[in-house]
């Protein structure tokens, strides 16, 4: 009996770490790839887990709930599993938005937080009543589930997305916690539940192993597309790509978002996004194209007597895909022997070039603005400086922002000023292109200064290419001396903060500017703590931490126990899922391709976790002064937030060193183990201290497991969406340190 209830709780790690990067990776695709839906889901899940664990767990008191009541559980979860999916394929109609449009902040807030209750409150259920049915010993469920997470998390990176699909994972899951239920049932419960559980059990494998199952999954990917003539839709490691057939054109989606349209492209923005640099440049021979080359871009490059075109595009899955659907355009593009494509992060492409020491006439960026982590890397001044070093003498940057000849709205005018001023941090000549998209121009060389109107359509009229739009009218409508005055004049006086990696001010603005076309409700909300400054939210803590230190001196008890404990253990997870974020963000910022290694850093903090968990749970006996040892523990956390941030500076400043670059991965790795650890040290200890006075050790086990959700849930949703974008990581270190200080301080009337 004993070994079936360890592998439930195993088990329920495992289901949920597979079931929140599944459904975070599907809820992408729906909410049109906007990376900030991570953090909403996941801070959705993590409050839901604290009601479910807090409120709902205290019916395990009630009910006296034993083995036959977890596996219940189990077996509801298995039944929604398969809803809860199908609502994942469904929200875009749900929420009443297109495939491909923007969904706004507020409904991914809501619906998410909809789609993900019944599993969120389930989840923290379960946890509560494990506890009750595994002899009340809290500590072991928690570090048996968190072992169970670690391993959830490798399998879904490496055996579940290469080869199973969405309802197939979905299916497996139910089909293990089915067969736990049953295995606990046979022993423990009447032999109706048993029976019944066991032909769920037979029909969930029987739907696996048959056809029915690719049906299943095929009929809720068309309820994505409505309307749509859906012709493919294929999962890899880095997202998913669709393809959309009307009549002979197609539309190529990533993660749900259009990438390219062939064999007719957009043909304003892939002419204006070649020609118009390219008249700056007396002679090009060589380009760099930073992803979206294919459908339309490449060809109008090639029209040139190019020598070599090297094309990065991180997932090889966009063009075998293009290449199944073939069209005029892409074949003639990807069969020119002068176009090499090199299947990596774009990124790390510049890199390797500039460290072979090869130079380009033209590095084009051919990405969206900055509203998410993944494209942001490419608007800031670290990145700048590696373009910079690959480009020739009279070498040009070509990149682009949303832009307007009629109103430029706040968002759009800050998100504009912060690539202009990030550029000019790198190069000494930068010229934009005023329009409805606003092309930049950067180059070490005055060429892109001194050239005239004539100059330019000299260099034009002599080249000779054939177009559908550019023309000397054209030309002249692009530089007309009124669009500039109109531009410059627009942006003056708007005070912002360059882009940098390790302070993605450009993430912010986008999200502003992103949040003004589909949630104008919220931009005041993004206007806001775009002036945020770590003064105005660290001098509070400052005062209270203060405070609390003076009546923890002056008392001889901090009102009970309890309080100073719930801090602790907020503040710890909010620390944690804080530092988890960051380190993403850091990997994110250097690779590129975090949704491929994203299991194995939630892996490392989860083992982290774990071992933590494991080591305190069997010294608890041994311990004497439980308080104290918190104290240290408090402080250990606090110095190790003290010291990351100046680690992580010092592998940035060294990253150019293919060494250091090269080994960062396994040094993240590791930081996020050992935050993982001691943050695992003190949810046991804290649970033996609060059991002091709490009578119930099940009600102690529901609450301390959610204030950790609480504050995790926290760290999620402020973290992601504030403090990194408006305070940079330098600052949200600081300020979580003096949060910490806070608990600290509240602990003191404890340990005197």
């Amino acid at each position: 009996m004993k070994g079936s209830l360890l592998f439930a709780f195993f088990l329920m790690g495992f289901s949920f770490s597979v079931t929140q990067t599944l459904m975070a990776r599907e809820l992408l695709v729906s909410f049109a790839g906007n990376e900030l839906s991570i953090g909403l889901v996941l801070g959705s899940w993590l409050v839901l887990e604290a009601i479910g664990s807090g409120i709902l767990g205290r019916l395990a008191e009630r009910l006296g709930a034993k083995a036959p009541s977890y596996a219940s559980l189990q077996v509801i979860l298995s039944l929604l599993l398969p809803l809860s999916l199908y609502a994942a394929f469904t929200l875009r109609r749900f929420v009443g938005v297109a495939p491909g449009e923007g969904v706004s902040l507020l409904p991914m807030l809501w619906s998410s937080f909809l789609i993900l209750s019944p599993l969120g409150l389930v989840d923290g259920t379960m946890f509560t009543f494990g506890c009750k049915a595994y002899s009340e010993e809290a500590g072991h469920v928690y570090v048996i589930e968190a072992i169970g997470g670690i391993i959830g998390g490798l399998v879904f990176t490496y055996l579940f997305i290469p080869f199973f699909n969405s309802i197939q994972i979905i299916l497996i899951l139910a089909f293990l916690n089915l067969a736990s239920a049953a295995s606990i049932n046979m022993v423990n419960a009447k032999k109706a539940r048993a029976a019944a559980t066991l032909l769920l059990l037979i029909a969930t494998l029987f739907l696996l192993l048959s056809p029915k199952a690719n049906e299943i999954h095929n009929w809720m990917v068309r309820k994505r597309w409505p309307g749509y003539n859906l012709v493919h839709h294929q999962n890899s490691i880095y997202g998913n790509v669709a393809v959309i057939r009307q009549e002979e054109q197609y539309t190529f989606f990533a993660s749900g978002v259009p990438i390219l349209t062939a064999p007719v492209p957009d043909v304003v923005l892939v002419e204006e996004m070649v020609h118009l640099p390219l008249l700056f440049h007396p002679d090009p021979k060589k380009v760099l194209v930073v992803s979206g080359g294919v459908g339309g871009l490449l060809r109008e490059i090639l029209k040139y007597p190019i020598e070599r075109v090297d094309y990065a595009e991180l997932d090889p899955l966009l063009i075998e895909v293009v290449k199944k659907f073939p069209t005029h355009l892409t074949e003639e593009e990807l069969a020119d022997e002068r176009v090499n494509i090199e299947y990596v992060d774009g990124r790390l492409l510049v890199r390797i070039r500039g460290q072979a020491g090869e130079k380009y006439d033209l590095v084009i960026v051919n990405l969206p603005y900055p509203s998410t982590l993944q494209l942001n890397r490419f608007y800031t001044v670290d990145f700048f400086r590696i373009a910079r070093a690959i480009l020739d003498e009279d070498g040009i940057l070509v990149l682009s922002s949303p832009g307007t000849l009629t109103y430029m709205s706040p968002g759009m005018r800050k998100l504009n000023v912060t690539i202009h001023e990030t550029l000019r941090k790198v190069f000494p000549y930068v010229r934009p292109i005023p329009g409805d998209l606003n092309i930049w121009l950067a180059s070490p060389s005055d060429e892109i200064s001194k050239a005239t109107l004539e100059t330019i359509l000299r260099r034009w009229k002599g080249r000779g290419i054939p177009t559908s739009l550019i023309s000397d009218f054209h030309i002249r409508y692009k530089f007309a001396k009124r669009w500039i005055d109109w531009f410059w004049g627009s942006l003056e006086g708007e005070r912002v903060r360059a882009n940098s990696d390790l302070h993605p001010s450009g993430l912010l603005y986008g999200l502003f500017y992103w949040n003004e076309l589909f949630s104008p409700r919220f931009s005041g909300f993004f206007a806001a703590i775009s002036e945020l400054n770590l003064f105005f939210l660290g001098a509070p803590l400052v005062f209270l931490s203060i405070l609390l230190a003076i009546v923890g001196f002056k008392t001889k008890r901090f009102i009970s126990r309890k309080a100073p404990l719930t801090i602790a253990i907020i503040t710890t997870g909010f620390g944690g899922m804080a530092f988890d974020l960051i380190v993403i963000l850091g990997f994110q910022s250097l690779y590129g391709y975090v949704y491929h290694w994203i299991g194995l850093l939630i892996s490392a903090f989860m083992a982290g976790l774990s071992l933590g968990g494991l080591v305190m749970t069997r010294l608890l006996g041994s311990i004497k002064k439980e308080t104290h040892l918190l104290a240290k523990i408090e402080v250990s956390i606090l110095l190790y937030w003290v010291l990351f941030p100046i680690a992580l500076s010092l592998l940035y400043s060294n990253s150019a060193q293919p060494f250091v670059f090269y080994s960062v991965k396994a040094i993240l790795l590791i930081l996020n183990a050992l935050a993982g650890f001691l943050v695992g040290l003190e949810f046991p200890l804290a649970n033996k201290i609060y059991l002091m006075e709490e009578v119930s050790p099940t009600k102690t086990a529901g609450v301390i497991y959610a204030s950790d959700l609480v504050g995790a849930f926290l760290g999620a949703l402020l973290v992601s969406t504030v403090l990194l974008p408006s305070l940079g990581i330098f600052e949200t270190c600081f300020l979580i340190v003096v949060l910490k200080l806070c608990s600290f301080s509240s602990l003191l009337g404890l340990i005197k």
